[in-house]
């Protein structure tokens, strides 16, 4: 028999468990809730990171923009409402402060996931892998990272890429010079002037920048990327826990449905400049691995409801 303070201490935990779920799912619904109030959605994004994202006649566009959009018809599909796209630029720099600030529902831009950034902002289900990569001038003979050493190499202020050379010349003592740069567009004009030797970036906006460089035949990208696998996202606020499990909900039956191959034969295999010039980055492994991994998952669940 339960004594009456223990009937009491009972009650009681259940109260404050009821009270948690209650606040988590007041939380969860905050971002879900404005977007379905104000019939808008703000869509951050980064200009110059094709085939990523970039402004083409007049408008966003690229791989990140399309996975976007296509979450918002499915948020207006599922809820029978219709909900406005309002277009929010952003700076590389800043661009996960302006989701953990509120100032966009949903980034659609170069995102990797790291730990440190994940303590500020959500990542969903992964939709590219990449990894680091420089681009330098062929007249300087760079052949390998080592190479490097000495010289003077540009990154992206915020970026992954002034962590892994910080760690570099800690391990190495390469003694690499590190030129913080506002965004892409300054990394390539800066090595273009000979200001730094090398751009260090993700590898995939790399081959996206040679497509629209004229003198292409003058630089190269190195043979093989280095650090860790990066995976990119859509980014939302920490708290926005439904909003995050719809944008999963969405990339898992974009894959499954086979649009997302068509979205990345169109951004990745296919022209993305007015010169017909295409990035040419077949599915990588990890990317291949996930999307067998989502094709089986529906296939044995399928079998199951037979």
């Amino acid at each position: 028999m339960f004594s009456h303070l223990t009937y009491c201490k009972s009650i009681g935990a259940f109260l404050l468990a009821g009270m948690v779920l209650f606040s988590e799912n007041a939380i969860a619904d905050s971002v879900l809730d404005k977007i379905l109030n104000t019939h808008n959605i703000r869509l951050a994004w980064v200009d110059n990171t094709k085939p990523i994202s970039w402004l083409s006649n007049g408008k966003p566009a690229g791989m990140a923009i399309d996975i976007c959009l296509d979450v918002v018809e499915n948020l207006k599909h599922r809820y029978k409402t219709n909900i406005n796209v309002t277009w929010v630029k952003v700076t590389t720099a800043a661009r996960f402060q302006v989701i953990a600030n509120n100032r966009a529902e949903i980034l659609c831009a170069v995102a990797a996931n790291t730990g440190q950034r994940d303590k500020l902002v959500a990542f969903s289900t992964p939709w590219l892998y990449t990894k680091m990569n420089y681009l330098t001038k062929k007249a300087d003979n760079i052949s390998n990272k080592e190479m490097l050493a000495g010289h003077t190499v540009g990154v992206i202020s915020g970026g992954t890429s002034a962590i892994v050379l910080a760690k570099m010349n800690q391990q190495f003592n390469y003694s690499i010079s590190v030129k913080l740069v506002r965004d892409f567009n300054e990394g390539f004009s800066l090595l273009a002037d000979d200001h730094i030797t090398a751009f260090v970036t993700d590898d995939i906006i790399i081959r996206g920048k040679l497509v629209d460089i004229p003198d292409r035949e003058k630089y190269q990208m190195s043979p093989e990327g280095f650090g860790e696998t990066l995976s990119y996202g859509l980014v939302v606020a920490k708290d926005a826990y439904n909003m995050k499990d719809i944008i999963n909900e969405d990339i898992k039956a974009m894959f499954t449905s086979g649009r997302f191959d068509k979205l990345y034969n169109k951004w990745f295999m296919s022209p993305v400049s007015p010169s017909g010039g295409s990035v040419q980055q077949p599915m990588s492994e990890k990317l291949l691995e996930q999307e067998n991994r989502l094709l089986s998952t529906q296939d044995n669940s399928a079998q199951q409801q037979r």
